[in-house]
């Protein structure tokens, strides 16, 4: 199965504004940018994804991206995640993709093992969508489809429910795969405070580590 990884990365100055009050907008940047290379790493060890696509009108995304051999799909804007995935669909469709996973930039605890795991529950199936919710459940942390065109997205407001009922309305078959490292994501304090409990010490981790009080978490 040819699997294309999306992740689709917003404009780093709009991005974790949640976190705001706790690291100022240059902290927020360099945390973008250390979650975005996580995610790549992890991608790359993957031996279930074949090509991965950073889709985003963020420069400094783009050079990263490139620099560590991921394919960049350059917005003019940030119209949305909705709308980057349609481009980012098209592409992987044209190009011998069998399967898409979008994969969010946030998701500090992603392994190799995880992306692994969850592409292989599509494997043996024509048609599906494997889902991974966020930890509350209303996010989608992971959404595989196969092929890439099968539903629609729906990164909005309870994106998990809205996946789950367009696969549902267009008898899609779809798994549930729930892991916790792929479900924990990073957009506010208290996300901060479960990650630190967290035996792991990666970029990002290690990087709020050195920024935030010890009393904080």
């Amino acid at each position: 199965m040819r699997t294309f990884a999306i992740v689709p990365v917003k404009r780093f100055e709009r991005s974790k504004s949640r976190l705001g009050t706790i690291l100022s907008i240059e902290q927020r940047r360099t945390l973008c940018e250390l979650l975005l290379l996580n995610t790549i790493i992890a991608l790359e060890q993957s031996h279930a994804i074949s090509k991965i696509l950073v889709v985003t009108s963020e420069k400094s995304a783009v050079e990263l991206a490139s620099s560590i051999g991921a394919e960049c799909l350059k917005l003019n804007c940030d119209n949305g995640v909705n709308e980057a995935l349609v481009l980012a669909n098209e592409y992987s469709s044209n190009n011998g993709a069998d399967a898409t996973v979008v994969i969010p930039q946030d998701i500090p605890l992603l392994t190799a093992s995880d992306i692994d795991s969850l592409c292989s529950r599509a494997e043996l199936l024509v048609k599906c969508i494997v889902i991974c919710p966020s930890i509350r459940y209303d996010g989608t942390n992971a959404l595989l489809r196969k092929p890439p065109k099968l539903i629609k997205t729906f990164y909005d407001e309870d994106s998990f429910n809205s996946h789950v009922r367009a696969s549902t309305i267009t008898n899609v078959p779809i798994r549930f795969h729930l892991s916790r490292r792929i479900m924990i994501d990073l957009d506010s304090a208290e996300d901060i405070r479960i990650l630190m409990k967290e035996k792991l010490l990666n970029l990002p981790l290690a990087y709020l580590r050195s920024k935030l009080r010890d009393d904080f978490y």
